[in-house]
């Protein structure tokens, strides 16, 4: 295990074989080959010592800074604690302000609606009195003609009682051809009669008719009226909430701007506690240095101490060698305890200068080029670190940025595409807009004539249309070369299945798309169309068509 490094018990031992091998002592010296004694350690682990060397003043200071941290630590969990908590209530604000604005276009929706159907029952209503008025002027001539036969009516009758006397005068005439021919003359006149009171009984049928129509008309009327009576209310009622929105709406807006400053105060006194925290933590670590200081000297003082005291023990056994002869010379004027004195002066300087490491120069020159190295080192590392920090902040403001640059333009694209698909509105949704690569993304819809719906609780026609008109507005940011579609059109109607083929048409300018279909007006609006069919066997048969030129022939 030791090589050629000899062990010996005490340092006197080993000063006989000084320069001649590498040794150390149980107490810790270390000596090389060269004579230089290059230090060692000394073991603290079995030594019983009483009493405490470090002075009180620093165990309480000590003391006081682990408190303080402590402090420090407690009030930054609950400033970390507090923090998630604004954050939560910011989340929760701008959760109710989302759904305060969605809220707000249903409401303006509604009232666009009210506002179309008042103007379609101001139209019915024109249109109603433009009836009424035909109907009057109707009503008016056929009072004018029915007073007309009233007038004419008593005369009639007149002359009808004097043919009636006439036939009767000639019925008593015994000339048959006279009363034949005036026979004939009543008849005509009875026609006429008929003919007259007929008229008369459709002018008054006529009459009736016209009067119901205009009571009818006058109910509708009225009914129309308490309809746009019913209307101005549910539109004041509408102007009511939205003016209750836009203040929730400011309300919202205040509070979360209010939440926003409080949180950003939070971080800087976070950042502050933080900055106090890490000052005490390095005076904490100072502190502890210094008493493990303290302690290594104190320790070394005891073992020095002990050493003292058993060398003076061993001199107060050991026989005092004669006095060398002849005896050196005292200055005059010199006591005793001066000599005594100087003798201890001289002690202390030499135990002070003990060890002497011999290699102390060389090792320190070689211990300041590897520090300066490591400085250089770490020099560079921090310049390296600073860029890459800046280039990861650079890399993820350049992220986030195209990623909403992208969101922006996706979403313009699938509004518009969707209202002309789906003859609605839609737009789409981050689950966490302030940090979106965190959460998802929805797809919210609203068909025309249903209310706001996400992409799970619609039909398959409506998730068709939604799906399409987002691939299409992916299609308008970033084009791909060619699209292939399998059976899009399978949950749409005929109106739906038109529209669709003509968005395709339009997207075909830009890409070349593929698309499998049984629907007739998709296969109208497709250039070229290939036919496949099971022949006989299990072989396929395919078969080309150009729609350009047999559009009118083809035959689903």
């Amino acid at each position: 295990m030791f090589g050629s490094t000899l062990v010996f018990e005490t340092l006197e031992a080993a000063r006989q074989y000084l320069g001649q091998y590498r040794m150390v002592t149980l107490e810790g010296d270390l000596l090389e080959p060269s004579g230089a004694m290059t230090g060692g350690s000394h073991s603290r682990t079995n030594l019983l010592h009483f009493g405490q060397g470090i002075p009180p003043q620093e165990l309480t200071e000590a003391q006081l800074l682990r408190d303080r941290l402590g402090e420090l630590e407690r009030l930054l969990d609950r400033l970390l604690q507090e923090r998630s908590q604004k954050q939560q209530l910011v989340n929760e604000l701008s959760q109710a302000l989302s759904e305060a604005r969605q809220n707000h276009r249903d409401r303006q929706r509604q009232w666009e609606q009210l506002q179309q159907q008042q103007h379609r029952l101001h139209g019915q209503q024109a249109d109603l009195e433009r009836q009424q008025q035909r109907l009057s002027q109707e009503l008016t001539t056929a009072e004018t003609e029915l007073a007309h036969l009233e007038t004419h009516l008593p005369q009639l009758e007149a002359e009808l009682a004097a043919e009636r006397l006439a036939l009767n005068a000639l019925e008593a005439n015994p000339c048959h051809q006279q009363w034949q021919q005036l026979q004939e003359q009543i008849q005509a006149q009875e026609k006429i009669h008929a003919d007259h009171v007929a008229a008369l009984q459709a002018v008054d049928q006529a009459l009736s008719d016209r009067q119901r129509q205009l009571e009818q008309l006058k109910q509708d009327q009225r009914q129309t009226e308490q309809e746009i009576r019913q209307l101005r209310q549910a539109q004041q009622e509408t102007l009511c909430q939205q003016q209750a929105l836009d203040q929730t709406l400011g309300d919202l807006a205040t509070q979360i701007q209010r939440t926003q400053t409080a949180l950003r105060e939070l971080d800087a006194r976070l950042g502050h506690l933080k900055s106090n925290r890490d000052r005490q933590d390095y005076q904490l670590r100072q502190a502890q240095k210094d008493y493990q200081q303290l302690e290594w000297e104190y320790q070394k003082a005891s073992d020095t101490l002990t050493t003292l005291q058993a060398q003076l023990q061993e001199l107060s056994t050991t026989e005092v060698p004669p006095l060398p002869q002849p005896l050196p010379e005292v200055p005059a004027g010199l006591s005793l305890s001066d000599i005594q004195q100087q003798c201890q002066a001289l002690e202390k300087q030499l135990r002070a200068m003990e060890p002497v490491n011999m290699l102390a120069i060389q090792e320190f020159e070689e211990t300041q080029g590897w520090l300066s190295e490591l400085q250089e080192k770490l020099a560079v590392l921090e310049a390296e670190r600073t860029e890459i920090l800046l280039r990861i902040e650079n890399f993820t403001t350049l992220r986030h940025q195209s990623f909403r640059e992208a969101f922006d333009a996706v979403n313009a694209n699938f509004q518009t595409i969707f209202a002309t698909l789906a003859d609605g509105d839609g737009y789409l949704q981050l689950e966490t807009p302030e940090d979106p690569f965190a959460g998802g993304l929805n797809l919210v819809a609203h068909p025309k004539g249903k209310p706001v719906q996400r992409l799970t609780s619609m039909s398959g026609g409506e998730k068709s249309l939604t799906a399409l008109s987002f691939i299409f507005a992916l299609q308008r940011y970033r084009p791909s070369p060619f699209y292939a579609l399998d059976e899009v059109d399978m949950f749409l109607d005929g109106a739906n299945v038109e529209r669709l083929a003509k968005m395709i048409q339009q997207q075909s300018q830009a890409a070349q798309f593929l698309v499998v279909s049984l629907r007739r007006p998709m296969i109208e609006a497709a250039q070229r169309t290939i036919g496949v069919t099971q022949a006989r066997g299990q072989h396929t048969q395919v078969i080309g068509l150009d729609l350009t030129a047999h559009r009118r022939d083809l035959k689903i």
